[in-house]
């Protein structure tokens, strides 16, 4: 099949288009695709940087829910209905057909191919006021580029790779080189690194900045297992951008009878987004599908029940401060949108419930719905559960700050800094927490490396994690969410000559027990990961990106994706072969 590949904006002509337009919003309106540069025109100020980047994340939108679907679907958090499309029921299955809806690669060559031309014809020796102006949106649109190639390489499992536009995608495919992730990731890094301290761009000159160039690099360093620097890049976002985990988005109980909650953590979705996929605010225009397709009389996409079952059972401690004693202990993790009902269970940003107005008893999908806008000019027929108005999405959250704490402390895990991860889900990254020997082992910090300084007071608001939804006592367990304790002993003998058992003091197992604390603490960021950011994108990734690493690779992935099926043993079987997890 031929594609032809369209280069869809221009800073002469696009500009004029635009402020014919009216509104900022309206700037990512997908219409037209008549537009190119002039043959020798180059982009030297900053409001055609503006204009240029616009154009290029209105071809973002374009893959906004294939990045949801292929990131979640193959994971084990979300399911489909019967009511699902075949090519909806085929990714769920791996079993991908030429003929399915969402496998075609142009949209995402159609991004890289603009950003290709873009990064051509941007003048980075502008200088205005002592300041390179057009070098902060020339590193936007490389690492929206880096984004792209590296979703695409998560779907398909390798990409052709090329920097330079082109006018036709079948005959490249033929002349540029197809690399698998390992090699994709590499080029990536090699191409983003000189970058990496470029400050962010003023909304004037990009309006969206996308994922930031030091969180793309930390996610690369990351799947490289290059653990040192993918934490110092995951810190030194959070200590320029002053990124905290606040309790202000816990849900929680409010009483030690458990009648009686508090939620605010489902506007954590939007309200801690540092990079997304924005779509236009008109109805009319084209939006995000993923509300018709989770919260509907006839859902196609669900919530898996182990994901269900996995929210419900887990333990829930009481306080009614950070840090108090535990007073109450109850089951299941409460981020999300809490009803107490009779008729409604709900655990995390799905639920399940009875109503009488309709026939569903099986869990929906809410996260989509509570952050969508509605109109009350239109309405969508083919939606019984929402009548009289039409709602949709206008943003998909990319990265969040819980993104970044959790694969922050992914990368110190495995750099051999297990109760430091811990503490991002337990305690909380302050600086007394670290400097607490009960909860931060000192050896783990006794370097200072510059990504364990967490000095700066504005980290004095950090809470753990999971305190979220599983209650503000959770720092005060000590039975329950602990890291076990993987000591090796042998004999000894104390003061009476009586023999007891004492810690080994041998390297080798002194290094086997750390790492398995180590294995541990990371099945622990794993499960944060599902509870804190479920249904966004990231499950597939995150799965891969962690069995990758572990000794039982590929089993670890394929059991874990398996569990969700009705046959999860011959599921596993399929998924013991890596080359059956990606598009083909």
């Amino acid at each position: 099949m031929k594609l032809n590949i369209k280069i869809l904006f221009s800073s002469l002509i696009i500009t004029a288009m635009l402020f014919s337009m009216g509104g900022c919003q309206d700037i990512l309106d997908t219409s037209s695709n008549r537009i190119a540069f002039e043959k020798d025109n180059q982009l030297k100020n900053t409001n055609d940087l503006f204009y240029t980047i616009s154009g290029i994340m209105a071809e973002v939108q374009k893959i906004g829910d294939k990045y949801v679907l292929f990131g979640e679907l193959r994971g084990d958090l979300m399911t489909v209905s019967e009511n699902a499309s075949v090519s909806l029921k085929e990714i769920n299955q791996f079993q991908t057909t030429a003929q399915n809806t969402y496998r075609d690669q142009h949209d995402y060559y159609n991004v890289i191919n603009n950003c290709n031309y873009a990064i051509q014809k941007i003048d980075t020796s502008v200088v205005l006021q002592n300041e390179k102006v057009m070098l902060p949106g020339y590193t936007v649109i490389k690492t929206v580029r880096a984004w792209t190639y590296f979703q695409l390489a998560q779907i398909y499992g390798k990409v052709t790779y090329f920097d330079k536009p082109i006018l036709n995608l079948e005959a490249s495919l033929a002349t540029y080189p197809a690399l698998d992730m390992d090699a994709l990731v590499a080029q990536l890094i090699t191409d983003l690194e000189p970058y990496a301290q470029v400050p962010a761009p003023a909304s004037s000159i990009s309006p969206n900045n996308f994922v930031p160039v030091q969180i793309m690099l930390g996610d690369l360093y990351l799947y490289q297992n290059n653990y040192e620097k993918a934490a110092q890049m995951y810190y030194n976002y959070m200590n320029t951008h002053s990124s905290v985990i606040t309790a202000d988005y816990a849900s929680r109980w409010t009483n030690t009878t458990f009648e009686e909650a508090y939620t605010n953590h489902r506007d954590s979705y939007l309200n801690e987004t540092i990079s997304s996929i924005q779509f236009n605010t008109d109805p009319r225009e084209f939006h995000s599908g993923l509300v018709g397709l989770c919260y509907n009389d006839k859902a196609a996409l669900l919530p898996a029940n182990n994901y269900m079952d996995f929210m419900s059972l887990s333990p829930y401690f009481y306080a009614d401060k950070i840090g108090n004693n535990i007073t109450a202990t109850s089951e299941g993790d409460l981020r999300g949108n809490i009803s107490i009902t009779k008729k409604k269970i709900q655990y995390g940003d799905a639920y399940s419930f009875e109503n009488t107005g309709n026939s569903i008893t099986t869990g929906l999908i809410y996260k989509y719905f509570y952050r969508a806008n509605e109109s009350t000019t239109g309405s969508d027929p083919n939606n019984k559960l929402i009548s009289g108005k039409l709602v949709y999405l206008t943003q998909i959250p990319v990265f969040r700050i819980p993104h970044l704490y959790l694969r922050y402390a992914e990368a110190v895990n495995r750099i051999g800094k297990p109760s430091l991860a811990f503490a991002v889900l337990k305690y909380g990254l302050t600086s007394s927490n670290i400097a607490n020997p009960a909860m931060v082992n000192p050896t783990e910090v006794a370097n200072s490396e510059p990504y364990v300084n967490f000095q700066n007071t504005v980290f004095d608001q950090n809470v753990p994690t999971a305190a979220r939804g599983r209650g503000l006592g959770i720092s005060k367990d000590t039975k329950v969410f602990v890291i076990p304790d993987y000591t090796r002993y042998v004999n000894g003998v104390d003061g009476t000559g009586k023999t007891i058992k004492v810690p080994t003091t041998d390297a080798a197992d002194m290094a086997a027990a750390r790492q398995d604390s180590i294995s541990w603490v990371e099945l622990r960021i794993l499960d944060e990961l599902a509870a804190e950011t479920p249904f966004e994108g990231n499950r597939f990734f995150d799965l891969l990106r962690v069995s990758r690493r572990r000794s039982n690779h590929p089993e670890f992935m394929a059991e874990k994706v398996a569990a969700k099926y009705d046959n999860p043993e011959a599921m596993k079987a399929r998924l013991m072969d890596i080359n059956a997890w990606f598009v083909k």
